[in-house]
């Protein structure tokens, strides 16, 4: 089940939509989404959007962390380098180890 740029067959954690959709309108790099699977996770921490790695050939594996909860979020990249700089720059997404 596709519509758009997000692959919509997965459930995402609260908060992340508004987050895939600035990115896939907005970011001239990110060809498509795929929300991964959720986890739960311990604390109650902020809310944030992390690059994890760069997969090799198709993009980025990033994080989004959510109250309890934790989401894989695949960006499938024409230019993941550049995907990477402009989530940083947006103020969208911070590097992983940071």
């Amino acid at each position: 089940m596709k519509f758009g740029r997000i692959k919509r067959q997965h459930g995402r954690v609260g908060g992340l939509d508004v987050i895939l959709d600035r990115i896939v309108k907005n970011c001239p790099h990110v060809t498509r989404i795929v929300p991964g699977r959720i986890k739960v996770r311990r604390g109650k921490g902020d809310r944030a959007f992390k690059i994890q790695y760069n997969t090799e050939k198709t993009g980025l594996k990033c994080i989004y962390l959510g109250p309890g909860t934790v989401q894989e979020v695949f960006l499938i990249c024409s230019d993941a380098a550049g995907a990477e700089k402009w989530l940083i720059d947006q103020q969208i997404a911070t590097a992983g180890d940071e």
